[in-house]
């Protein structure tokens, strides 16, 4: 009977009913494990039941009404106060440095410091040999004393000489009064010629005393040419025109007068010691160049700070005049830099003056902190970055330039920032962001978007609020609308 059942037509009606139940149920799980929310997948659930309900632990959606639901771990969304900050790594840096080089050459005599020494300002340091520029300068000075005592000679010359022109004034001013007296007798002695003369015509005076008069005549006309000449003399140079002719204009007052004619008639003896004296002062800048020189030979520091590095040691030869490498480094450290480079973008809401807190690898457990001194007003062009320097007062001078930090900038006041663990994140197949959030017992994928992340939590900025309730695990085994069991976490 059951044989003929089977291949009956009742049979056969059977068999088919079955075999497109199947094919159905097989098309419907691949549709509904794609389109979990869809209305197929929830009418499908119920007509599909008795095949449904022995998949749930292999991850597939339950039945809408399962109330059991998958057990998971939950918490409710809190925020905090989070101040907006920039994350950043970068290196120290020495805030001064000096290379110290010797200005002369020679052969480096004497190294005063050690590679790691701290030193003050004005500190000996090292010292060039200058046994050569010593003897050199012993020369200078015997040739100086030489040009100073020629110096001198020139003065008293030039001295001697504006005295003698003060007696030729003196000479031209007697010969002057006596050319004067000469006119004045020469002037008599004719009138009274004339006189005797007229005398003698009308045969009142003898020939005897009309020839004393006139040899006493031809004696004053004598006397007169001579005091002429002699004035003529004694004037030469000391006249007005002289002064004229000398491009000066004729004072008024006669001390002047004899202050200029001095200074005309004695230029050779005033341009001899104008001379001598350009001799010595060029002997002079030769003997303070050398002292000068002397003074490079012994090098001092110019900053308080610590010899970083040490290039050269005793008896090798330094070039001078800067050469191509340093004798020594010296840097202060008291301050350093913390020196990292940020967004160009960032840099817009950046300001000195901002604080900046920061870690160093090397001292995990000690936190330190700056402000912000420089913003470089340039943009690098390959990177788009912006190099930022902090002031950071080092402390027992635990920060050494070169050393890797880690820094955050605080941008502002703090603001309600929600926080939630990375671990509840999942990435959606279309590259996107989502959270599980619990309503009614149920699961339900919220797209979010991330903002920074602080340490294993991420900031949320737009997607769920204060008040949500997330999921924190078995997320790959969720699908949306699927009833879960929370436990809710502190």
């Amino acid at each position: 009977m059951i044989r003929s059942i089977l291949f009956g037509k009742l049979g056969r009606i059977v068999l088919s009913a079955t075999a497109i139940y199947l094919v159905l149920y097989f098309l419907y799980s691949r549709f509904a494990k794609n389109n979990p929310d869809s209305f197929l997948s929830k009418s499908g659930s119920a007509i599909f039941k008795p095949f449904g309900s022995g998949k749930k632990d292999a991850g597939e959606i339950p039945e809408a009404g399962d109330q059991r639901g998958m057990p998971v771990s939950a918490r409710q969304v809190e925020s905090k106060m989070l101040s907006p900050n920039i994350d950043v790594s970068g290196l120290i840096d020495f805030t001064d440095k000096v290379d110290l080089f010797s200005k002369i050459g020679g052969r480096l005599d004497k190294i005063f410091v050690k590679e790691g020494e701290d030193v003050t300002l004005g500190q000996k340091l090292f010292q060039v040999e200058s046994l050569q520029m010593e003897l050199e300068l012993m020369k200078q000075q015997a040739t100086l004393e030489s040009s100073k005592s020629q110096v001198r000679l020139a003065r008293e010359k030039y001295e001697k000489a504006k005295m003698g022109i003060f007696a030729k004034i003196q000479e031209m001013e007697k010969s002057k009064v006596i050319f004067e007296k000469s006119k004045e007798e020469l002037e008599k002695a004719k009138n009274t010629f004339f006189s005797i003369e007229e005398v003698y015509k009308v045969g009142g005076l003898s020939r005897e005393e009309f020839e004393n008069a006139k040899l006493n005549l031809t004696a004053k006309e004598s006397g007169f040419s001579i005091a002429k000449r002699d004035l003529e003399i004694h004037s030469i140079g000391l006249t007005d025109e002289d002064i004229l002719r000398n491009g000066f204009a004729v004072p008024k007052s006669k001390e002047e007068r004899i202050n200029l004619l001095k200074e005309i008639n004695t230029e050779i003896e005033k341009a001899e010691l104008e001379v001598a004296q350009g001799v010595m002062h060029s002997h002079e800048a030769q003997v303070n160049s050398t002292k000068t020189m002397l003074k490079e030979a012994v090098i001092y520091s110019p900053i308080k700070g610590v010899v970083a590095k040490r290039y050269k040691n005793e008896g090798e030869l330094l070039s001078g005049s800067g050469g191509s490498q340093p004798a020594l480094t010296v840097i202060n450290i008291d301050k350093v830099y913390a020196v990292f480079n940020i967004t160009e973008t960032e840099s817009t809401v950046l300001k000195k003056g901002m604080r900046v807190d920061f870690t160093a690898d090397v001292f995990r457990d000690s936190k330190f902190s700056g402000k912000v001194t420089l913003i470089s007003p340039l943009v690098d062009q390959k990177a788009h970055t912006v190099e930022v320097r902090a002031i950071v007062e080092n402390t027992g001078k635990k920060l050494k330039p070169g050393m890797f930090i880690r820094a955050n900038i605080v941008l502002g006041d703090p603001t309600p920032t929600i926080l939630v663990p990375l671990t509840s994140l999942v990435s959606t197949e279309a590259g996107q962001t989502s959270v599980f959030v619990l309503r009614d017992g149920r699961c339900y994928s919220v797209n979010v978007q991330t903002g920074k992340k602080h340490g294993e939590d991420v900031e949320i900025a737009s997607g769920i609020q204060n008040g949500d309730m997330i999921l924190l695990d078995k997320l790959s085994q969720l699908r949306d609308g699927m009833p879960v069991n929370p436990t809710i976490l502190r």
